[in-house]
């Protein structure tokens, strides 16, 4: 007790010599190291927790949890109990460790179903697990896509049958858990269906149905036939034509006339008949040789009357056949599915205003002026060249020049412009205010800081007059000498400190004249 007390009686005296500035560095340094020693005890101490399983069912993180307690794991539960969590660094032993023990036990069953030897077992359960394991490999393939954060399927194989007309077609069902907001297209619609009926036999995409956990039907069976297919979308594809043929007129309009100054509407009528014709034609005038055939005789008669050494008659005959082929040119023609039959082209065109006065000021009154013929029937070209005109086809391209009203743009716009300058001087006096608002919080803290100095000093004890020796008096009493002042020349802030002290009333008018000026 004694030592501590000298210890204590020896930290005071070393306070009380201080000053009070040196008191407030001291402090400051205390609660310094105190934070940082928390800190850094927090920091070795805290524990980052990543994901080790998630949508369990209750009973399987009953089981996890318990595999967690046992072997003194930490762990937290998210997800209302389906998600258990662990350190970090601690995930994939602890993964290796519970595959161990066969947990979790009711995962998703695939193909590794036939690992196990089973034997005795009858044909109704090959069967069944088969099918379980087929819908558990089509699950783990569904949940593979970014969209989808659960999947069931499941499968109906229908017994084979002696008779045709009593056999049964495969059907399929696939529920998905979809992420948060996402949604599938129709294109990753139709290519799960064709996932699940190409991977079991005899499964058409037109027998499976598609829902979502909210119960909405995605895919109530796809048409198997392209063209039925193709002709419930044909008002998509008319609608991105004419979208992408205004956007061509629209843009070129834009850059001629200025936004807002026209509006183009086109209608398209498109041709969806899909045509397949075959045709054979004949050409009479240039027949060409198919096959010919010839054929020579050679008869001879001799009279037996005569001599031999006479001469004997002859008869030579050569009969010819020749088989012609008529030009045939034989064509399967497939017209093309969506071509354009016909455009309708309106555009409207906005006139041109001008402001009275010299120089077109603001502030007069705005008048319309319409847009010549010429103008017009140039706008009009324009269009037909961006939009592929052609009067074959009957198309037709009507500009109109109308004026536009603009009078609630115009109310708008003097509304932008009135919040606009509202919102400037706004930030200008909200800036104005901060930077005053500093400078009297320095000044104030500046007082406050003076004043609790002082006060801290008052507090503070006085230093205790230490007997010393005669050689530390004599260094102390040489330490504390007064240097020499050197002599130098008065400088203009010792004549104005001079005439403040002779002069007050002076100084002060001409202080808060510079104030006011």
């Amino acid at each position: 007790m004694d030592s501590f007390k000298d210890v204590f009686k020896n930290v005071s005296a070393y306070v009380g010599r201080m000053t009070p500035s040196q008191v407030m560095l001291l402090l400051g340094a205390v609660a310094g190291t105190i934070v940082g020693v928390v800190f850094l005890v927090g920091w070795l101490h805290n524990v980052t927790y990543a994901r080790l399983y998630s949508n369990l069912e209750e009973g399987e993180a009953g089981e996890v949890v318990a595999y967690l307690t046992d072997n003194k794991v930490p762990y937290k539960l998210e997800d209302g109990g389906r998600s258990v969590e662990v350190p970090s660094e601690q995930v994939y032993k602890t993964r290796i460790a519970l595959a161990t023990q066969g947990l979790p036990r009711n995962g998703t069953v695939g193909y590794s179903i036939f690992d196990q030897n089973n034997l005795g077992m009858t044909d109704f359960l090959q069967n069944l697990n088969f099918r379980r394991a087929l819908e558990g490999e089509l699950t783990k393939t569904i949940t593979q896509l970014s969209e989808v954060q659960a999947a069931r399927v499941h499968i109906v194989i229908p017994k084979d049958r002696l008779f045709r007309e009593d056999k049964k077609e495969a059907t399929a069902s696939v529920l998905l858990k979809l992420r948060g907001r996402a949604s599938l297209s129709k294109q990753q619609i139709a290519g799960i269906s064709h996932l699940v009926a190409s991977s079991v036999e005899g499964l058409s995409p037109a027998n499976i149905t598609i829902v979502d956990y909210d119960g909405n039907m995605l895919s109530g069976g796809q048409q198997s036939d392209p063209l039925a297919g193709l002709s419930n979308s044909q008002l998509e594809v008319r609608q991105n034509v004419e979208q992408y043929l205004e956007n061509k007129a629209q843009t070129m309009l834009d850059g001629v006339l200025g936004p807002g100054k026209s509006i183009v509407r086109l209608t398209a009528d498109l041709n969806f008949q899909q045509v397949e014709k075959s045709s054979e034609t004949y050409d009479p005038n240039s027949p060409s040789v198919r096959s010919e055939e010839r054929t020579k005789t050679n008869n001879a008669s001799n009279d037996k009357n005569q001599p031999p050494s006479e001469s004997t008659n002859q008869e030579n005959s050569e009969t010819v056949v020749t088989n012609y082929e008529l030009n045939k040119t034989v064509e399967h023609i497939v017209n093309a599915i969506g071509t354009i039959d016909r455009l309708s082209i309106a555009v409207m065109v906005d006139g041109t205003y001008s402001v009275p006065g010299a120089g077109g000021a603001e502030g007069g009154e705005r008048t319309y002026q319409p847009r010549t013929q010429d103008e017009l029937d140039k706008l009009g070209a324009i269009v037909k060249s961006a939009v592929g005109y052609n009067s074959q086809r009957n198309d037709q391209v009507d500009v109109f020049n109308v004026p536009f009203d603009r009078k609630e743009l115009q109310i708008e716009q003097e509304q932008l412009d009135t919040m606009y300058q509202r919102d400037f001087y706004w930030d200008i006096a909200k800036k104005v205010g901060l930077i005053l608002l500093a400078i009297l919080a320095f000044f104030y803290i500046k007082r406050k800081a003076k004043k609790l100095f002082s006060s801290l000093g008052s507090l503070l004890p006085a230093p205790r007059p230490v007997e010393e020796s005669n050689e530390l008096v004599a260094i102390q009493e040489e330490a504390v000498k007064p240097l020499p002042v050197e002599k130098r020349k008065p400088r203009l802030t010792d004549q104005m400190q001079l005439t403040a002290k002779e002069r007050p009333d002076e100084v002060a008018r001409v202080i808060k004249t510079l104030m006011v000026e």
